[in-house]
């Protein structure tokens, strides 16, 4: 079976040295090379490797943003002594290389781990310097040409050429066919129900665009509202089917993810009364004993223990825990065929917990999603082994770095847990507090993840991160509603089915190549036809999405 072709794009500023590259390429013993058009196509054992040259960073820059490309090799070799020469070379590439470095839209830029560096030199100090340069740039691997330095002459210098071609494509070679053990992940923040559907709206497009089942990935990290959506992914239920359930168009499932007045948590309002109580004559005391003062500040901050959680959320436990306990799934971290994560916070020791992690696989995965959507001050803190937990989002945003510690090299992210950016002054000014302390709450989060993944990307070369946040247009649509409130689902499934679709069509030229690269096939014709039917209907309709979908392949036969 011929080997599938793959593409490098070679940036060689002296294009002699381009041409002359490739022509080496064709008299290397087992490759077959064949100069065509701007570049040559080589095909050797295991690989083939079609050549597009470039002279110039414009060019190169260009044909990046519109083009995949499995490797890009930048030739820095100097063939003479010129420093000045070189000297503009060296800075050419440099510029070239921040440019990548600085692409705003991160999914967009080049991987700087599929970057080779050719580099060689009569001025070995100079070869020296470049190649300590690539290095604190993180770039893929750099080839030295030893045979442009004076100590090869004649016969010497055409072997020292021959080895460095050999080890060029040797390294093409690997690079391009060796598999890796990486595993796929899907890491879900929080962001109450108005989250839950947008990323419900995402995974389903993600879906429908790739041969790839989102419930056959090897690992599921959920904080709060994407706990529920990766449990239910990763205990077998279909992203249909979550759809149909979460958003309350399967009747048969009789829990609805809505709050109600039954779910007041009344019965701990005794317990805030004695507590108050027992505030205020420890406050009346000390002012006895002259050891405070008599304020109004002080007395409403003893009043404010009469504010205890809103509701109760042992109903949301109960209803998942009936999902999870029908038949073929299971409410056992332990029994599941692929691993699931559930963030939640230590209350008292202000640090993360991941459920479902060695010692904490033996809690129900209904009590664990109960602990990492319970956000104060709506939800009471639960009980757990003896400890009190939280919404995970207090200490982590999606869990991003321990999806990769634990041997992920694809990690999806949908975070709909981001602020309203506005440039009109004074609009959180004029809103409420509750509106307030959400929009804070979203900006420190979504600024600790960028942080985050910023580290990340820059140590782990080799991890590809692909993040769906929703746009500022879905981030209206989604802050007309308090979180918690089941309004507007088919309007935001929806509208986040089409915005992912938009935003794939942006990286289709990358992603289908990446893909490709795993074996998966990246389509998006029929998710643009779904997309045309939402457009064209009344009003939104979440059952325009379900169905449709091809065939998927599990994950182990395309590993």
């Amino acid at each position: 079976m011929a080997a599938r072709i793959r593409t490098a794009l070679l940036l060689a500023p002296h294009q002699p040295q381009g041409v002359e590259l490739c022509e080496a390429l064709q008299q290397q013993p087992g490759l077959r090379a064949k100069l065509e058009g701007r570049g040559c196509t080589c095909r050797g054992k295991g690989l083939a490797l079609r050549i597009e040259l470039v002279r110039s960073a414009a060019e190169a820059l260009d044909f990046l943003r519109e083009g995949y490309y499995n490797l890009l090799i930048i030739d820095c070799r100097n063939a003479t002594r010129d420093g000045d020469e070189a000297l503009a070379r060296e800075r050419e590439v440099m510029g070239f290389l921040e440019a990548l470095r600085r692409e705003p839209d991160r999914e967009r830029r080049y991987p700087f781990r599929r970057i080779v560096v050719l580099v060689g030199d009569p001025d070995a100090a100079r070869a020296d310097r470049l190649i300590f340069a690539m290095g604190e740039r993180h770039v893929g691997a750099c080839v030295r040409d030893r045979s442009l330095t004076h100590a090869h002459t004649g016969a010497q210098q055409a072997q020292a050429r021959a080895r460095f071609v050999a080890e060029l494509w040797e390294l093409c070679r690997r690079t391009l066919t060796e598999t890796h053990p990486g595993q796929r992940a899907i890491c879900a923040a929080g962001g109450g129900l108005s989250g839950l559907y947008y990323e419900l709206g995402v995974l389903k497009c993600l879906h429908d665009a790739s041969d790839l089942d989102v419930g056959s990935f090897d690992m599921y990290f959920g904080i709060s509202a994407g706990a529920l959506v990766t449990a239910g992914l990763a205990t077998g239920f279909p992203i249909d089917e979550l759809i149909a359930k979460y958003g309350g168009l399967d009747r048969n499932w009789p829990y609805r993810l809505r709050l109600e007045w039954r779910h007041l948590n009344l019965a701990a309002v005794p317990q805030r009364i004695i507590l108050t109580q027992q505030a205020f004559l420890q406050y009346l005391s000390r002012l006895v004993r002259h050891e405070d003062e008599l304020s109004v500040a002080a007395i409403l901050g003893i009043y404010g223990n009469l504010l205890g959680p809103i509701f109760d959320n042992r109903p949301l436990e109960e209803g998942v825990r009936r999902l999870l306990s029908a038949e073929g799934r299971s409410n056992d971290f332990r029994e599941l065929p692929r691993r699931l994560y559930i963030g939640a916070t230590d209350q008292d020791r202000r640090e993360h917990v991941l459920f479902g992690d060695v010692g904490w696989d033996d809690v129900p995965i209904s009590k664990a999603i109960q602990a990492s959507t319970a956000m104060h001050p709506f939800f009471p803190s639960v009980e757990i082994k003896g400890r009190y937990f939280t919404d995970g989002i207090v200490t982590r945003t999606s869990n991003l770095r321990a999806a990769i510690d634990k041997g992920a090299d694809l990690v999806i992210v949908v975070d709909p847990f981001v602020p309203l950016i506005t440039d009109r002054p004074g609009t959180n000014a004029r809103m409420g507090n509750m509106w307030v302390m959400e929009q804070d709450y979203k900006t420190m989060s979504f600024t600790r993840y960028e942080q985050t993944r910023n580290e990340i990307l820059r140590r782990s070369s080799k991890v590809s991160i692909y993040t769906f946040v929703p746009s500022n247009r879905m981030r209206y649509l989604m802050s007309n509603q308090n979180p918690f409130v089941a309004r507007n689902f088919h309007a935001i499934v929806c509208q986040a089915y089409s915005s992912t679709y938009r935003r794939l069509r942006v990286l289709e030229y990358k992603l289908a190549g990446e893909m490709a690269s795993h074996g998966l096939g990246f389509d998006l014709t029929p998710v643009a036809a779904k997309v045309a039917k939402i457009s064209a209907a009344r009003k939104p309709d979440a059952a325009l999405l379900l169905g449709g979908a091809r065939q998927k392949k599990r994950t182990s036969e395309v590993a």
